[in-house]
């Protein structure tokens, strides 16, 4: 399955770690190394580790041109991001070289951290100029329990590629650390995050916890005051991470459902978060969502009195 062009590029996404971030999807919808409890995107249809050209690098980067050219403020980063695992694509370098060449701005990689055991995944990686590497889970249960991974990923394997990696890179490192109640926060498994974090080089350690739909509906976010609990635990380079509020314009041509559906497809939304990510007003937000839900392409789901906009979920092949 390809990315249709008008979505492989998306946002500007107010971003709680990078600020206005244009994102670049090279992956199928929901074609993963992982199938986690708390994906935003649902659950993963595609399992895989196998790295793939799912389409060819040139082509995105017409298409990041041409949404370049469109639009009147730049972003603060362009992201390889989007609904599955950027080092999934085997042209990840050529692509992040390329667009080096073509904007001006630094160029970041969101990873779950699960394919960095291969060497050439750490050399292409380490041309980003900013990493957002992922691990939830540094004891063998909890990571099979939230992450889900294919049975190809080794925990020991995945922990040692990232001490690797971050042994020789040299841009920035953002760590994200994605706890929820019930399946990782226990004190087991903290304490062995922290121990396999102390051995690695970041520039931040980045707490977050399940605050939007995800694929198994139980789920918990952890509350306030453990959150700040934990934090503690790893020091003054721990932050726990706080909603963005950034504000973007677009060019006044957008096809706003098109850029709503683009986002709606990767994570679900309110319609503030809509409203900051694409300047649009909260009202005129609301109005493309109903339409959009009665013609079927958004469906909406409520978690903690909060309603959530997202694009219908892919059954499983």
């Amino acid at each position: 399955m390809k990315i249709p062009g008008s979505r492989r590029i998306f946002g500007p996404v107010p971003s709680r770690r990078l600020g206005a971030s244009l994102g670049v999807d090279v992956i199928p919808p929901k074609t993963c190394t992982f199938d986690c409890v708390y994906c935003e995107c649902g659950e993963t249809t595609v399992k895989t580790c196998e790295r793939r050209k799912f389409c060819p690098a040139p082509d995105i980067l017409a298409d990041l041109e041409a949404h370049l050219s469109r639009m009147t403020e730049k972003p603060d980063v362009i992201t390889l991001s989007g609904s599955g695992e950027p080092t999934l694509y085997s042209p990840m370098g050529e692509l992040i070289d390329g667009i080096k060449r073509l904007a001006a701005l630094p160029v970041a990689v969101i990873t779950n951290s699960s394919l960095l055991w291969m060497p050439e995944v750490r050399d292409e990686l380490a041309r980003a100029d900013i990493v957002l590497p992922s691990l939830d889970a540094a004891v063998e249960d909890a990571f099979r329990r939230i992450n889900r991974p294919h049975e190809l990923v080794s925990l020991p394997q995945m922990i040692d590629g990232l001490e690797r990696f971050l042994r020789e890179y040299r841009g920035t490192v953002l760590f994200e650390i994605l706890l929820i109640e019930g399946y990782n926060a226990d004190e087991r498994n903290i304490e062995a995050l922290k121990t396999a974090l102390g051995r690695m080089r970041t520039d931040k350690i980045q707490l977050n916890t399940a605050v939007r739909p995800g694929t198994e509906r139980d789920i918990e976010p952890l509350d306030d005051i453990s959150m700040r609990r934990i934090r503690e635990r790893f020091g003054p380079r721990c932050e726990i991470i706080a909603s963005a509020r950034t504000t973007r314009r677009h060019h006044e041509e957008i096809d706003i459902e098109e850029a709503i559906l683009s986002l709606l497809e990767r994570r679900p939304c309110t319609t503030e978060d809509l409203h900051r990510a694409l300047g649009l007003s909260v009202e005129r937000a609301e109005s493309v969502v109903r339409r959009l839900i009665e013609a079927g392409s958004v469906v909406e789901r409520r978690v903690g009195g909060t309603a959530f906009y997202a694009a219908p979920r892919p059954k499983r092949s």
